[in-house]
């Protein structure tokens, strides 16, 4: 049986994804009253190659994402996306039924844009090419161009709008999808909602057809374990002096309570600290490639720190003539010190407003 890859797309299949078929078309709620007709139909897009290397870094972005699971009884999505995939001939067609199913389920107003829809391969490994669709909505955004010529020694400039302009902000990218129908990975779909990040609207899931593969708790309770395995492993060469695994579990520990959406690069951030630049990004990068792995890195989800149990949330440390310290999560955030003074000694402070006797 073949292994379901768990994590999202690595950095070298990112690296490898390239364009083949890729049409959208617009959606413009102005148009006309009538819902059937707010898409304006195209037949092809001619894509140079700085636009074309434009859509591919958007689409390179957003290959992250909550990961889902088709509904068994929801197939309106997925068999559209499997023909798309096997049937290029049929590409144009599908992806106008694909828009249209989208545009309709937005009952409200719509902010004006295009919908993207791409096949992109990419190499799951050497000589195994595979296949994902790309899923994009993109609001328009009006910006000004501008010109200037000489008025009797003056330099005078005139500025014009561009009103249907696609602006390379990721912001401009309200919702995306990316759905692997060739059992690769463990998920269908990875998917994102800018309006109601880190879940999806309902009209939104409703067009999916899908449902979270994995429960938030669970996905808690990984992100902390993944760095705590992540940090014991390090030696005391890879760390900054006077740092220690507890450091990076207990920062980790600190970010799932104090934040209320987990992002994988803020996560990063605050896990890892060292003012060696160097040293830093190295460490960055491994924990990146660990969450990935385990399936947490692109995942967007509120943590749940209640869903860790107590043996994990503790931090113990034990000195040999034995005393004990036990805390939770950042030893700094708990006035808890460590350093190094020589001859294989340490020296351990505690910082409190009060000492109880137990």
């Amino acid at each position: 049986m073949v292994q379901l890859i768990e994590g999202v797309l690595s950095q070298g299949q990112r690296e490898s994804l390239e364009i083949e078929d890729f049409i959208f078309h617009i959606i413009d709620p102005d148009a006309d009253a009538d819902e059937d007709k707010r898409v304006i139909f195209l037949d092809e897009v001619n894509l140079h190659a700085k636009q074309r290397e434009f859509f591919l870094a958007r689409l390179k972005e957003i290959a992250e994402g909550t990961q889902y699971k088709f509904l068994e009884d929801a197939v309106h999505l997925k068999e559209p996306c499997v023909e798309i995939v096997s049937r290029s001939d049929r590409f144009i067609e599908l992806s106008r039924h694909i828009t249209q199913d989208f545009s309709g389920r937005h009952k409200g107003q719509m902010s004006p844009g295009v919908f993207v829809i791409a096949t992109v391969k990419y190499l799951v490994a050497a000589g195994n090419w595979q296949k994902l669709v790309f899923l994009v909505k993109m609001d328009k955004r009006p910006s000004f161009s501008y010109s200037y010529k000489n008025e009797n020694g003056r330099l005078v400039a005139a500025m014009s709008e561009i009103e249907n302009a696609l602006s390379e902000a990721k912001s401009a990218i309200q919702k995306s999808a990316l759905i692997d129908v060739s059992n690769v990975f463990a998920w269908d779909v990875l998917a994102f909602d800018q309006i109601k990040k880190p879940l999806l609207g309902d009209y939104y899931k409703g067009f999916l057809g899908v449902i979270e593969r994995q429960e938030d708790s669970y996905l808690t309770r990984s992100a902390h374990i993944t760095v705590k395995k992540w940090a014991r492993k390090l030696t005391k060469e890879q760390m900054p002096e006077n740092e220690d695994a507890f450091g990076y579990s207990g920062r980790a520990f600190n970010y799932l309570v104090d934040h209320d959406a987990f992002d994988t690069d803020e996560f990063i951030n605050a896990v890892v600290r060292d003012d060696d630049p160097e040293r830093k990004a190295i460490l960055k990068n491994q924990l990146r490639e660990e969450l990935a792995s385990a399936g947490i890195s692109g995942q967007r989800f509120r943590p749940q720190p209640g869903s860790i149990s107590t043996k994990d949330k503790k931090q113990v440390y034990k000195t040999e003539e034995g005393v004990i310290i036990t805390f939770e999560g950042d030893k700094a955030a708990v006035g808890l010190t460590t350093e190094n003074i020589g001859n294989n000694r340490k020296r351990v402070i505690i910082e409190t407003g009060n000492l109880i006797i137990k």
